[in-house]
């Protein structure tokens, strides 16, 4: 059974909408992908090959990482994580969709600014807030 049978039709709707919405605010730039927090793919957009099901997996335990963090030293609650690497970032937003847990994974080049990927992000939650 594939994991979008597990979800409504109207968050996998909202999720792909936001992952074009955040792709072509980087001006298709990167590759976008909406999971739960518990690992499942939602939506994806991007030219470049990802295998986002791992992706999903993956990043749902860096979001559990970066949140037992954030518990253990105080500083609230976790809502972007940053992983820098030689050849380019993954950038992974938290936030809520229908009230449930998301997370948006932002995958670029070293080209794309930092700034405008959080940006992007933040546009994401408030498309999220009102869907």
């Amino acid at each position: 059974m594939s994991s979008h049978t597990m979800h409504d039709a109207r968050l996998l709707a909202d999720a792909q909408r936001v992952a074009d919405a955040v792709l072509a605010g980087l001006e298709g730039h990167g590759v976008v992908v909406v999971a739960t927090i518990d690992g499942f793919d939602l939506a994806e957009a991007g030219s470049r090959p990802v295998n986002r099901v791992r992706l999903s997996a993956m990043v749902s335990s860096i979001a559990a990482l970066g949140d037992a963090a954030s518990v253990e030293t105080g500083i609230g609650a976790t809502r972007c994580l940053v992983v820098e690497s030689s050849e380019g970032r993954l950038v992974v937003r938290c936030m809520q969709s229908h009230g449930q847990a998301v997370v948006v994974v932002v995958l670029t080049d070293r080209s794309v600014l930092l700034g405008l990927v959080w940006n992007q992000l933040a546009s994401a939650e408030r498309l999220l807030l009102v869907a």
